[in-house]
């Protein structure tokens, strides 16, 4: 366990069956695996305001019907994470703030990499992707 537990909010962006994922860099914290959009939680935020703000930030994406989705604790070797994740159907748009983000299809998903955390990310969102 580490001093602090870091919370996250996450959003999982999904349009008709894909969702919207980008490649992390291939240095630094969980390098090349695939990730959802997010980040940590500002002071004086809570967790929905955050992934919204997080979702705006990174893919200049808006709109859509924000759902709950999980809370899940997750440690790291280096760092003990709590996610507070959401999914967010029909975003509008397309991402401009980044262009490395892509819609993958559900059926994909499981080919690709992703940070150990997400697990619980996939088991949740199975059964609600078209």
């Amino acid at each position: 366990m580490h001093p602090a537990r870091l919370e996250i909010a996450v959003a999982v962006p999904l349009r008709g069956s894909e969702i919207l994922l980008r490649q992390r860099a291939e240095e630094g914290s969980l390098a090349g695996t695939w990730e959802f959009p997010g980040g940590k939680i500002e002071a004086g935020e809570i967790p929905l305001q955050a992934a919204m703000r997080e979702m705006r930030e990174e893919t200049g994406l808006t709109g859509g019907r924000w759902e709950p989705l999980l809370v899940h604790a997750h440690d790291y070797p280096d760092r003990d994470v709590r996610l507070h994740v959401f999914l967010l159907r029909d975003p509008e748009g397309e991402p401009t703030a980044d262009p490395a983000w892509i819609w993958v299809p559900w059926s994909r998903l499981m080919e690709l990499p992703l940070p150990a955390a997400n697990g619980a990310i996939l088991e949740a969102l199975s059964g609600r992707i078209p």
